[in-house]
């Protein structure tokens, strides 16, 4: 699939033509279902705003164009395309359920926003405003200052007399009770057994190796294959754009996704990276799409010349010394 936003002829500031061409398919579309996500994972809303929340547009009136469908859009989507500078992915859905993605290309310099249309109106105003009246202040009440009550002087605490007969009785009963301590201890001592000390030294120990080696429950919001079963899509992603796995890593949970037909996360997670600056990433979204390299799957049913060029394009305005990037361009263009 392509999808491109051209400027109308002649050009209008806040509106454009989106082109939609669907591998396979040479009918005009007469309606188009779609989604906008962009590198963040956040979705174009109905106010023109981003959210995590998935929202589908409904766009009537389609018309041939560019051997596509085209479709008149307005500031409402055109304005916020323009001011991101993120990439946007478009899933496009098909009347029988299947959705279709691609990276949404914009001819960015012959397009304008609504702002740009440099129109001025009249939007001065002018209102009177009543001041509130202001209630009279009272007077103020003369406050008959308190006369301070004396303190009471505080006695002061005698001093208590020693009591020389309660100290020694105290002593005695000190005594009495380290000699029946003493006595409690040696008794004990004779009748324990002294290989406890170390059995139980040997069970502290056994008891406080066991959490080393409990069996350590995997994260269930890891960016593993284990977990595109157990997570929705947009969740899957998010986690593991946050994680920035290795490009190596990346591609074998790709490679998951395509085998377990949840082709929204692999064409989610190679155009994020790719559009990141991961080369390699980059050259095997390419290669989805190369006439040259494709190998036909769910996901990545049919060759695509042109979203195969885009993506080898993007792999040069990252690094424009890369020669796969350079030769498969070179031949795509012919």
């Amino acid at each position: 699939m392509l999808a491109k936003i051209f400027p109308c002829q002649p050009a209008e500031p806040g509106t454009a033509q989106m082109m939609i061409r669907l591998r396979g398919e040479e009918e005009v579309l007469s309606n188009l279902t779609f989604s906008l996500c962009n590198n963040e994972q956040n979705y174009l809303q109905p106010d023109s705003n981003w959210s995590p929340a998935p929202h589908w547009f409904t766009i009537e009136g389609g018309y041939p164009f560019n051997k596509g469908s085209g479709f008149s859009i307005g500031p409402s989507l055109l304005d916020p395309l323009l001011a991101s500078a993120s990439q946007v992915q478009i899933q496009v859905r098909r009347p029988s359920g299947e959705t279709r993605n691609t990276t949404l290309q914009l001819v960015r310099d012959e397009l304008f926003s609504s702002d740009a249309r440099g129109e001025t109106g009249n939007y001065s105003g002018s209102s009177v405003l009543t001041p509130p009246v202001a209630a009279p202040t009272p007077e103020p009440v003369p406050v008959a200052e308190p006369v301070p009550t004396p303190a009471e002087p505080t006695p002061a605490p005698s001093q208590p007399k020693r009591n020389v007969a309660l100290v020694a009785m105290i002593a005695a009963g000190l005594l009495v009770l380290l000699i029946a301590a003493g006595a409690l201890w040696w008794f004990m001592g004779r009748g324990s057994d002294p290989t406890q000390p170390a059995t139980a030294d040997k069970q502290s120990e056994v008891s406080a190796a066991a959490p080393a080696t409990a069996q350590v429950k995997p994260d269930a919001s890891a960016c593993t294959p284990a977990n595109l079963a157990s997570l929705s899509e947009l969740d899957f992603v998010q986690n593991c754009v946050q994680q920035k796995l290795d490009s190596d890593k990346l591609l074998t949970v790709i490679q998951a996704a395509k085998d377990a037909k949840k082709c929204g996360v692999a064409q989610r997670l190679y155009a994020n990276r790719a559009q990141g600056g991961d080369i390699k990433v980059a050259l095997a979204y390419a290669g989805e799409y190369d006439p040259q390299d494709h190998k036909p799957s769910e996901c990545f049913k049919t060759a695509d010349s042109d979203t195969a060029a885009y993506w080898y394009d993007t792999v040069l305005q990252n690094e424009p010394d890369n020669q796969k990037a350079k030769q498969r361009l070179g031949e795509l263009r012919k």
